[in-house]
């Protein structure tokens, strides 16, 4: 059993913050707390299978499942084929729009100058280019925002998105280390919010998503002229912990009761993640086959998101010589827990990133390094056939587009496809589910609005 929650990759900045690795441990067990608690709908009384290390002490030991996923972004793929995602996933998006879909992640117009990087699998970058266009390097994160929110002092927010979690944080840290990693000309009001910055998705209702004076996790040296961490909205550490307790409820389709586990049908069917990326299917899936063989299950600490490896086979230098991997050099983290890391050409090689192949094609754009990216979690499963829960039904569905099958879209068990659409993974035609309405009543109940539309979309025809 632990006493605490470590930061992200075991990083020691919290280390020159008095109490601040208490109060971020706090954070992450309140965390899972939460998200046990919202297991309950779908548990129906029995008891839930995901745990809380620093409360609960399994019997026996436990066994490590690395669970592992492309950083390439699927979404985008899926959605516009290779080339053209290759060609997008550069590029800043403004956060007035969606990547997987119609519809805008915040709603108001401070947002449309607010970007982030459609880079849905938990590994994003940034290209550096010379002046004539040559890449100098490339530079991924795989750190989470709510570990700066933390840096700068603000209260944490609990999955309900109430202020819940007090840190102490140090604003003369966070500026040193934007200063270091980012930027020389990083200063403290670049990296806070000048207003209030307003959702207003709900005209009648607005909300405050970020307090001025907080930090902002969508400032101009974590987008349009740096990085630092995670901006794609989806990218956070509660979602992953939330996606870890969701996996662990097993699942049924159709009126035969078939269980459910095949990793795009399941997701589709249980609706905690992204559909279309590499990572949260993978996540899932993973979570609920340990779940399915009675595991309790966990996340094993210290809980985050890593690169794993940026493997090199296939990679040459223009005159066909090897290329070094201490060219891809860890920044922060450690191995097999990689939380930023750097690939670049030393200039005494007398080349550049762009004069890198892969498989005979030079290096144009930093997607083609991420294709090569590993990304993973690492799960803990202990007690093995201690639950045998019987299965909740399905929360959802998914629509395929005709014309790309690959691309999939939530949708509320009771509502047909929209035109252009087709029904994946069967679970009932819509007008043999009765209670499919009150299902998804019963699950938007317990999704913070805040968080059903980043995390838990179900896109309708407009």
């Amino acid at each position: 059993m632990i006493t605490a929650y470590d930061p992200p990759g075991f990083m020691t900045d919290f280390d020159r913050i008095p109490g601040q690795l208490a109060q971020w441990s706090r954070a992450v067990s309140g965390w899972f707390d939460e998200c046990i608690a919202s297991e309950q709908s779908d548990l129906r009384d029995q008891p839930c299978q995901y745990y809380n290390q620093l409360t609960t002490l399994p019997s026996g030991p436990a066994l490590e499942q690395e669970i592992v996923w492309n950083g390439f972004p699927g979404t985008l793929r899926n959605r516009w084929g290779r080339s053209q995602a290759l060609a997008m996933a550069d590029h800043l998006v403004p956060l007035t729009q969606r990547i997987d879909g119609p519809g805008s992640y915040f709603w108001g117009g401070q947002w449309e100058n607010l970007y982030y990087r459609p880079q849905d699998e938990y590994c994003e970058w940034r290209v550096t280019r010379d002046p004539d266009g040559g890449i100098r390097r490339v530079t991924f994160t795989a750190e989470p925002p709510e570990y700066w929110q933390a840096m700068h002092g603000d209260t944490l927010l609990s999955t309900n998105g109430d202020p819940a979690y007090p840190t102490t944080g140090d604003p003369g840290l966070l500026v040193e280390l934007y200063q270091e990693l980012v930027s020389p000309q990083v200063r403290y009001e670049d990296l806070i919010c000048a207003v209030d910055l307003m959702d207003y998705s709900d005209p009648g209702s607005p909300y405050v998503v970020f307090p001025k004076g907080t930090y902002n996790p969508y400032n101009r040296w974590n987008t349009t002229d740096g990085i630092m961490h995670l901006t794609q909205p989806s990218n956070s550490l509660v979602a992953e912990i939330q996606l870890g307790a969701d996996a662990t409820v097993l699942r049924t389709s159709g009126p035969d009761g078939r269980i459910v586990s095949d990793p795009d049908a399941l997701i589709c069917c249980a609706q905690y993640g992204g559909p279309n990326r590499c990572s949260d299917p993978t996540i899932g899936a993973s979570v609920n086959g340990l779940a399915a063989l009675g595991f309790a299950v966990t996340l094993r600490n210290p809980v985050g998101l890593y690169m794993d490896d940026l493997n090199l086979t296939g990679w040459a230098g223009p005159g066909g010589e090897a290329v070094d991997p201490a060219w891809f050099r860890i920044v922060r983290g450690r191995p097999g827990l990689i939380e930023r890391a750097v690939f670049e050409v030393p200039e005494r090689a007398g080349f550049r990133v762009s004069d890198v192949t892969i498989g005979g094609v030079p290096i144009s754009v930093g997607g083609q390094l991420s294709e090569h990216m590993t990304m993973k979690i690492v799960g803990l499963a202990s007690e093995p056939g201690k639950f045998s829960n019987k299965p909740a039904g399905c929360a959802a569905g998914c629509c395929a587009d005709a014309a790309n099958p690959a691309f999939l879209y939530y949708r509320a068990l009771d509502d047909p496809c929209p035109p252009g659409r087709v029904s994946a993974f069967d679970y009932y035609p819509p007008q043999e589910a009765p209670a499919a309405a009150a299902a998804q009543a019963v699950l938007i109940g317990r999704t913070p609005a805040r968080l059903r539309r980043t995390r838990y979309p179900v896109l309708r025809s407009s």
